[in-house]
């Protein structure tokens, strides 16, 4: 989840060269401070520092520049942060360009607490995830990817990926002519997306198809619809949420719902799987419990914190199933916990992915961002920890890799069988 700026703060325009000086050491102290006063445990000033020369060191060895050795973190948090900036200025100073060597410090500090919600992220990555929360798509190639080598598990209807031809259940093997078995999706994500109007050369294999000639596809902003439905089986309405965004979903739904009741249909399947999360929507989750507490997190200082239902629950309701998989995150876990403690739905699929906190997302001015874990969640009923644990469905049902690369769908399969459709 995304935290809320309690109001509208004036701040000036950073001075781009100050915030460079010496490498940028003043953007690795405000993660550094970061860490320490904001995140949902309390962190060793000499261990995150350990790890953010780590990340340097990382970083180093990948341009093939010998690093100077580790100095000692010992004393306090400014004793220990004069340490790091004494070895850190020199060494930033003879670089021709420390960039990727200051990425490498912040990413080790926030990779250190094995936490899906704190993250460091690259100018790219930063405008891209802003966008998609925002509502805007991205600027890319309009794929979803998933699995190592990168699985294309959807191509957005009207993408350049649409266009030059690629499918569902295609492995892209290498990016601008680098290999992406290693990137994971995340990372070959990164890599696609980009400035549009700009090019990237991918290499796809196709099951069963002979070696494809790699493509040169020019990137533009892809912007799928964050809710899309129709009906499916006999007579079930179905309604997929990508993300929850910035300006909600509730709205969507309920035309979503009206349409399937005008249609007549007898029951609900809301497919969350791949859904990453975003924006807290309350309203959304409101319209399947009538009252109680719908959200449920707790703070650094072990403080908790409540959400109401609304009291503006829909007129009609149908029995309902939720589609979940290990990519369902964040928001939409918290979504599909409150429907499932308060019986208002079964999930099927996959227990979620177990990324169920309260981020706070933040530029530092040269583009790039870093999120910081403030608060986790609880069940709303329950209280009990979504964060690590997921939400396990009522009914487990598997989807393969070669389920989607064949057009197979057995969740989907489960949840109208499950309905009666």
């Amino acid at each position: 989840m995304t935290a809320t700026p309690a109001g509208p703060t004036p701040t000036p325009t950073p001075d781009l060269a100050v915030l460079l000086r010496d490498g940028g050491i003043s953007l690795i102290e405000t993660a550094y401070n970061r860490m320490l006063d904001e995140y949902i445990t309390p962190q060793e000033p000499a261990a995150l520092l350990v790890s953010a020369w780590s990340g340097i060191a990382q970083e180093a060895a990948n341009a093939g520049v010998a690093m100077p050795p580790q100095p000692s973190f010992a004393g306090d948090r400014a004793a220990a942060f004069a340490a790091f900036r004494s070895a850190w200025t020199p060494f930033a100073n003879a670089q021709p360009d420390p960039t990727k060597l200051r990425y490498g410090a912040i990413r080790g500090m926030t990779q250190s607490v094995r936490d899906c919600h704190t993250f460091f992220l690259s100018p790219v990555a930063s405008d891209t995830l802003l966008d998609t929360r925002g509502g805007k798509g991205s600027v890319g190639i309009g794929v979803e990817l998933a699995g190592t080598p990168p699985l294309v598990i959807e191509v957005i209807t009207g993408s350049p990926a649409a266009a030059a031809g690629v499918l569902v259940g295609d492995r892209i093997t290498s990016i601008d002519g680098s290999d992406a078995s290693a990137l994971g999706p995340g990372g070959a994500l990164e890599r696609i997306n980009g400035d549009e109007g700009t090019p990237v050369r991918i290499g796809v294999r196709r099951p069963g198809a002979a070696p494809l000639p790699e493509l040169t596809i020019t990137r533009q902003r892809v912007v799928p619809p964050t809710v899309e439905w129709h009906t499916v089986g006999a007579n079930l309405g179905y309604v997929r949420i990508r993300n929850f965004t910035d300006g909600g979903i509730v709205g969507d739904l309920r035309k979503a719902i009206a349409a399937f009741e005008a249609q007549g249909a007898t029951g609900w399947i809301i497919d969350l799987r791949g859904n990453p999360g975003g924006r807290l929507d309350p309203e959304a989750i409101s319209l399947f419990v009538e009252s109680g507490v719908i959200v449920r997190d707790r703070n650094r200082a072990g403080e908790l914190h409540e959400e109401q239902a609304t009291g503006d629950a829909l007129a009609a309701r149908r029995p309902t199933t939720l589609l979940t998989n290990d990519r369902t995150g964040s928001v939409a876990e918290v979504f599909a916990a409150a429907l499932q403690e308060y019986d208002a739905a079964d999930v099927i699929g996959q227990t979620t992915n177990g990324c169920v906190g309260y981020t706070d997302i933040r530029e530092f001015g040269d583009g790039s961002s870093m999120a910081v874990t403030t608060h986790v969640n609880l069940g709303p009923v329950t209280g009990a920890l979504l964060n690590g644990v997921g939400v396990v469905p009522d009914l487990p049902v598997g989807r393969t890799q070669d389920d989607i690369a064949n057009a197979r769908d057995p969740q989907l399969d489960a949840a109208i069988a499950h309905l009666g459709g």
